[in-house]
């Protein structure tokens, strides 16, 4: 049986570039046992560029994913082409426009460049001494208009807007599903609140140690023997993750 390994790209895979390299080799010692997802909060276009920018810096390429995640969850990707059995399932009951009408009310809702919004995605920087007060406040009002939507508001800054069964997590279960692997066969890894979602899932974590304050300290609150904090940031977590999990395909 192959084993699933999803990651989040920025400062987790990437940060450290021998780090990534390493992990590139391990994977690749065991790539047709494996199915790689990334897992993202960038749009398909960034991640490319991100991909453009590593081969430049490094001379060697990022391997090529089974799947790629990206818009925190709101897309996903087989061979650049969009998976539309994901699309329709996020869907229901989702109403882009009105969400994009109601934010207009909230001036301090800055949104971010339109290559990083999609149809499934509405994305916002928020710069207040009043955060939590403000993500309460768009909490309350998109109960009200009883939309099924979800905020992930990370790294004290991003904020994004999403169909409420959408997310990394669901992302990657769905992915799970489909490629029939049991949950002690997947391994998920990052360093900030939008990967919240994929540790939420009973699959094995790598929490690596550079993660924002926002992971840390949802992870205090929900601690498990599944998954790790890793005293190692970036890629290097992931691989002293694959070691403590003494995962087969690895050892």
């Amino acid at each position: 049986m192959k084993f699933l390994l999803a990651t989040d790209l920025d400062n987790t895979l990437i940060g450290d570039d021998r780090a990534t390299i390493a992990l590139n080799q391990k994977l690749a010692s065991a790539r047709e046992q494996v199915y790689l997802v990334y897992a993202t909060g960038r749009s398909l276009v960034s991640y490319q560029e991100l991909c453009k920018d590593f081969l430049k810096r490094t001379g060697q390429s990022l391997l090529e994913p089974d799947y790629l995640v990206t818009g925190v969850g709101s897309q996903i990707y087989f061979e650049n082409t969009l998976d539309r059995k994901w699309a329709e399932q996020i869907s229901r009951g989702w109403e882009r426009d009105e969400i994009a009408l109601l934010t207009k009310s909230m001036p301090e809702l800055l949104p971010q460049p339109q290559s990083e919004q999609n149809q499934w995605k509405l994305s916002y920087l928020l710069d207040s001494e009043n955060n939590d007060a403000i993500v309460k406040e768009l909490k309350n009002r998109l109960d009200q208009t009883g939309i099924k939507a979800q905020i992930i508001f990370s790294s004290d800054r991003d904020l994004d807007i999403l169909p409420k069964d959408s997310g990394k997590g669901k992302a990657v279960n769905y992915l799970r599903d489909k490629l029939q692997i049991p949950h002690e066969s997947t391994l998920v890894c990052g360093d900030s609140g939008n990967d919240i979602a994929m540790f939420e899932q009973m699959t094995l974590g790598a929490i690596v140690r550079n993660s924002q304050q926002e992971l840390l300290a949802w992870q205090q609150l929900h601690s498990h023997p599944y998954r790790y904090l890793s005293p190692s940031a970036y890629a290097w977590g992931i691989l002293e993750a694959i070691e403590y999990f003494k995962i087969p395909l690895f050892v």
